[in-house]
């Protein structure tokens, strides 16, 4: 319980949003959610597309930048966040707290504190040479 006041007080401090707007969600939630799909990440203070990213498994993911290029991610569990690690850039830092905000779904990165909004869900496969088809 103190693990979990301690990540909802930094995600309102984060997003300067109200305690009771704020709803933590498991990562496996998350993964529930996204595997046999398509995230859109954009930013949350931008509003600029970030990237696409296709869950195909719980532990493997195909990302497309804002330009295209993509790489594949093997995903971790560790606690609360979501960890990736992509092969052309193998950050063992690169993880992701995933929370509700009024009904958007946010992550929050536990490193640099940028927070982004899932701008859209499809089951449209990314497309870009290179994905895995399975």
């Amino acid at each position: 319980m103190q693990m979990k006041a301690a990540l909802i007080a930094t995600l309102c401090a984060v997003c300067a949003a109200p305690l009771c707007a704020q709803e933590q969600m498991t990562p496996e939630g998350f993964l529930e959610l996204a595997v046999g799909r398509t995230l859109s990440f954009s930013s949350m203070s931008s509003g600029v597309l970030v990237g696409v990213e296709q869950f195909l498994r719980p532990d493997l993911s195909v990302w497309a930048d804002e330009t295209g290029r993509c790489t594949y991610g093997l995903i971790e569990v560790r606690g609360p966040t979501l960890c990736f690690l992509y092969e052309d850039a193998p950050d063992p830092g690169n993880c992701w707290i995933p929370f509700m905000d009024d009904g958007t779904l946010l992550v929050l990165s536990q490193g640099t504190r940028e927070v982004q909004r899932i701008s859209d869900i499809s089951e449209q496969a990314v497309t870009c040479e290179g994905a895995p088809v399975s």
